[in-house]
């Protein structure tokens, strides 16, 4: 006897089954415990017709959400879709329902129940609540909620008793149904704990979304809320008064944070460029050293200091015989000089101490916390570790150099510049002395 070809739609096996499958007005699926479909009725395709080309016994579940996404979240990557693919078959195998949602051609309002069998299969019935749903609200607001849908606004109105009036369901679909793995049953609405701890799915783990659960009491939000979601989308969440109920509008404002957060990022950036310019112009580029204006400005905050009864003093340093280093070296072993002993002197003073290179073989010193005789005691441990250096010259001869340093106190309401000139002329004479010494300014 020859088979008989496999047909697209197998007669049911029972009385009821086949009344459903034939005659009612709801959509019918019938799957197996392996997900596949095993029969359907006539309104199926008619509810689902981006499913209808590809119906056939056998077809398995996650083949029907691909286009039933697609037509959904026509913007969704492949990776969303199939994200979503994912999440809807982890709910179509654990939930019951009921679930209402809106299809994104035409609007239409379907709300779904699923049924567990013995077998481990699941028949899924879809009716046609539109105008019930559309019922919901009162005729003078219906245009108005309407206009919000289009306006790609998440919306969810709970009457003074908690009592849902409205969701725009499709907003929701699109932007969580592809992470969720049991929707939020937003029919009531109690505490803030018990409504909000509902949406853990979606923003659990941020921490405004934490605090969010925590908040005291019921009713609307004191304040709207800006959460990220798993999805990495920002929603802010507003809620007012409605008729003695609560209107909570949900508004997708990813675009506005990462905007202000790469403004964040370019203010980061140029602060960074700006810190970057400000050492440049206050550093002397052959030595590393603060330059004259950096000096000049922490001259000036060392005599605020002494003003306010700090105790600071200054030493102006030159290298000894410089110009015979140049003039037998080279200017190339002149400032491998000039930046040795300025490494010198920078590890020979104590925290605090600024070297500075106001230019030529000059350096100038603010020595914290120290009078007159401490300077001058620190200006002769310079001294005797600038001595020390040996410097290569050529290849048989090493250079040995040596500092004269001269020492001022800074004065309480005395002027820095003129200080500075006493501790330049106590190096003069500290030259004159013989080199290789310390001038004591006064």
């Amino acid at each position: 006897m020859p088979r008989r070809p496999k047909t697209s739609r197998p007669e049911p096996a029972d009385v009821a089954a086949q009344l459903l499958l034939c005659h009612g007005a709801s959509a019918l699926c019938v799957y197996d415990a392996q997900d596949r479909i095993t029969r359907w009725n006539a309104r199926y395709p008619e509810f689902f017709p981006e499913v209808a080309p590809l119906l056939t016994v056998g077809l398995h579940f996650v083949e029907t959400v691909r286009p039933f996404l697609r037509l959904q979240h026509p913007d969704a990557s492949a990776q969303e879709i199939e994200e979503g693919v994912a999440a809807a078959l982890r709910r179509h195998r654990a939930l019951e329902g009921p679930v209402r949602y809106q299809r994104a051609d035409g609007g239409r309002w379907l709300e779904l129940r699923m049924f567990p069998q013995p077998d481990g299969g699941r028949i899924k019935i879809w009716n046609d609540v539109t105008a019930e749903q559309q019922a919901g609200a009162a005729a003078g607001d219906r245009g108005m909620l309407e206009l919000l849908t289009v306006a790609h606004v998440g919306l969810i109105v709970h009457d003074v008793q908690g009592r849902l009036l409205y969701s725009n369901a499709r907003y929701f679909s699109e932007m969580f149904l592809h992470v969720l793995t049991a929707l939020p049953d937003v029919r009531t609405r109690g505490t803030h704990a018990a409504f909000w701890r509902q949406f853990a799915e979606i923003f659990g783990g941020d921490p405004a979304y934490e605090a969010l659960c925590g908040l005291p009491g019921g009713g609307r939000l004191p304040r709207p809320v800006t959460l990220q979601a798993r999805t990495g989308h920002w929603f802010r969440i507003a809620e007012e008064d409605w008729r003695g109920g609560v209107a909570s509008v949900w508004t997708d404002v990813t675009d506005l944070m990462q905007r202000g957060q790469a403004l964040q990022a370019a203010y980061g950036e140029v602060m960074a460029l700006n810190a970057q310019l400000r050492d440049r112009a206050e550093t002397d580029s052959l030595t590393g050293l603060p330059n004259r204006r950096h000096f000049e400005s922490v001259l000036s905050r060392a005599q605020r200091a002494v003003d306010e009864g700090a105790r600071h003093a200054v030493a102006v340093v030159d290298i000894d015989r410089f110009k015979s280093i140049n003039d037998r070296f080279g200017h190339d072993v002149g400032d491998r000089v000039l930046t040795e002993v300025g490494r010198c002197m920078r590890t020979a003073l104590l925290p605090g101490d600024v070297l500075a290179r106001p230019g030529g073989d000059e350096f100038a010193i603010v020595l914290q916390d120290a009078g007159l005789d401490e300077a001058a005691a620190r200006a002769r441990t310079l001294c005797a570790e600038v001595e020390r250096l040996s410097l290569p010259g050529t290849a048989d001869q090493a250079i040995r150099t040596s500092v004269s340093v001269g020492v001022a106190a800074l004065r309480a309401l005395g002027d820095p510049a003129e200080t500075m000139r006493e501790a330049d002329l106590a190096m003069f004479e500290a030259k004159k002395a013989g080199r290789n010494r310390v001038g004591v300014a006064g």
